[in-house]
């Protein structure tokens, strides 16, 4: 068994390990002169708050906007090179707010490249005929990928009426059936994975 002066030794240990091991979060010198503690090195002057969100926002904006001119598969009628409505009015959209004077109007590719040459030569038209002098119009890869028709409907139908029917297609958004969703139809849940 222990005496008490061995637990009175134990206890008092006890607790100078534990006022050591906080006393390095309390002083700013901490443990051995390293703070454990410190978010900023001391000296240095910490970012306004708000700071990273703001960095994050400034280039989620700038990615939408290098979107905005960008024309995917959907944005042509079938595999022709036939602009649909909702490509012509963002197009002209661009033009008047001179978005498509700055920056160049970017075709996903097609996999053709006959068709994806006959493509650029026509939006070049439509945007020459905005009133854009010299539009640069390239085949590329977009930065922020298309989605698919049912998931494409899936994700506009969550944004509620928003969405205009000439955008796009030119189609409106159908009801989500089947994959997921619900039909909505008298109260009838059938056809969703729940």
């Amino acid at each position: 068994m222990f005496n008490k002066t061995k637990i009175i030794k134990l206890t008092a240990c006890g607790l100078t390990m534990a006022s050591m091991t906080t006393l390095g979060c309390a002083s700013r010198g901490g443990i051995l002169g390293v703070d454990c503690c410190a978010d900023v090195p001391a000296g240095a002057i910490p970012e306004p708050a708000g700071a990273k969100v703001c960095n994050w926002q400034t280039a989620q904006v700038a990615g939408a906007a290098a979107d905005q001119t960008v024309l995917y598969q959907a944005d042509f009628v079938g595999t022709s090179a036939k602009l649909s409505p909702g490509a012509i009015e963002r197009m002209a959209r661009n033009a008047n707010s001179g978005l498509a004077a700055m920056q160049p109007a970017f075709i996903e590719p097609s996999g053709n490249a006959s068709l994806d040459a006959e493509r650029v030569d026509v939006v070049a038209m439509r945007l020459t005929s905005f009133g854009i002098p010299a539009p640069m119009v390239e085949v590329a890869t977009p930065a922020a990928l298309g989605l698919r028709g049912p998931q494409a409907e899936r994700v506009a139908s969550g944004f509620g009426n928003i969405r205009n029917s000439m955008t796009g297609t030119g189609a409106p958004v159908s009801s989500p059936s089947g994959l997921g969703g619900q039909s909505g139809f008298g109260g009838n849940l059938s056809g969703g994975n729940f």
